[in-house]
């Protein structure tokens, strides 16, 4: 079994639709699979917060050896499996599960919510971080299933056949001078946003460029310039700019009063928090069980409705 990439996506929807379009079999945790669509928007609308990550896509992929891609019963344990990972990895997200057979081995395509039900509050971090949780809590239930656990490498750095002869003859390449520039960079924690990486690059003679889903890195006063992709998974926009927002939410995310005040009050704001979480929790709750019984009702409605019949008027059989 094998845990993929976890990627930040800035549409769950469009995440839903095509993991939807091709699943044999679908099932969610906090949330009704067949309203998914509805039910992250309703989520995100109650807690007010509709920044640019809606949710995370992740994938799980099976051995063909332990599972048959074409064997319902096996589509359902892979399921099952897949619910209990990602249930244990976030007990309080939404998250919609969908398995594939569509290629050599089973696979399971989540979508998870980036808001917290209890909190209220997305989910920041590093990818990094993100995905050795997922493979740690992966690999402890799947050893309980018996199963076997295969890990891709992570390559923090790519090499081209020509840049590897060179560090072979301890030459430093143009790619390594870049690469060092944002290491460096980056160990510094006072970077927290994108402005202070991008001016920091700059006294060290590298300019960033941002180009869609890509950065581009050059060195000043030169025509090298390579993507982020292209010097290592480290490099990539997605990579540096979730290590950022992980940062900036640490300095920035809680508010600190001053010494004393904040530690007699600690108590207090601690309970009220608690309170206002639960709060949330329940208006998340009731605004779900609003919209189904909502639905429910509609249909019920349409189905007692009598068809008209065309040109015949409503209802029994014409005259």
């Amino acid at each position: 079994m094998a845990t993929t990439n976890i990627k930040r996506s800035t549409s769950a929807s469009r995440l839903i639709n095509y993991a939807e379009k091709r699943a044999v079999q679908k099932d969610g945790h906090n949330i009704q699979i067949d309203y998914a669509k509805t039910e992250f928007k309703q989520v995100r609308e109650i807690f007010g917060n509709s920044g640019s990550t809606q949710a995370y896509a992740s994938r799980l992929a099976f051995s063909p050896d332990e599972f048959n891609p074409l064997n319902e019963k096996d589509q359902i344990k892979v399921l099952e499996i897949a619910k209990e990972i990602y249930s244990k990895a976030y007990p309080n997200q939404q998250v919609a599960l969908y398995v594939h057979n569509d290629t050599q081995s089973l696979h399971v395509h989540s979508v998870i919510g980036a808001i917290n039900l209890e909190t209220g509050k997305k989910m920041h971090g590093n990818w990094h971080e993100y995905r050795e949780r997922l493979v740690k809590i992966t690999d402890k239930v799947v050893k309980s299933h018996g199963l076997s656990v295969t890990v891709p490498q992570i390559r923090p750095e790519k090499r081209s056949m020509a840049e590897i002869k060179m560090k072979a003859r301890d030459q430093l390449t143009w790619k390594d001078q870049i690469r060092n520039a944002i290491d460096t960079t980056m160990s510094d924690a006072r970077i927290i946003d994108f402005k202070s990486f991008k001016d920091k690059l700059t006294e060290k003679a590298v300019n960033v460029y941002e180009r869609g889903k890509e950065l581009t890195y050059e060195l000043t006063g030169t025509k090298y310039k390579a993507r982020g992709s292209k010097l290592g998974d480290d490099y990539k926009k997605e990579t540096i700019k979730n290590e950022l927002d992980r940062r900036y939410e640490r300095q920035y995310g809680t508010g600190r009063e001053p010494d004393n005040a904040w530690l007699n009050g600690r108590g207090e704001r601690a309970q009220k928090e608690q309170q206002a979480r639960r709060g949330l929790k329940e208006r998340a709750e009731r605004a779900i069980r609003d919209y189904e019984q909502r639905t429910a009702r509609e249909n019920s409605i349409r189905n007692a409705e009598p068809k008209k019949s065309k040109g015949k008027g409503y209802g029994g059989p014409s005259l």
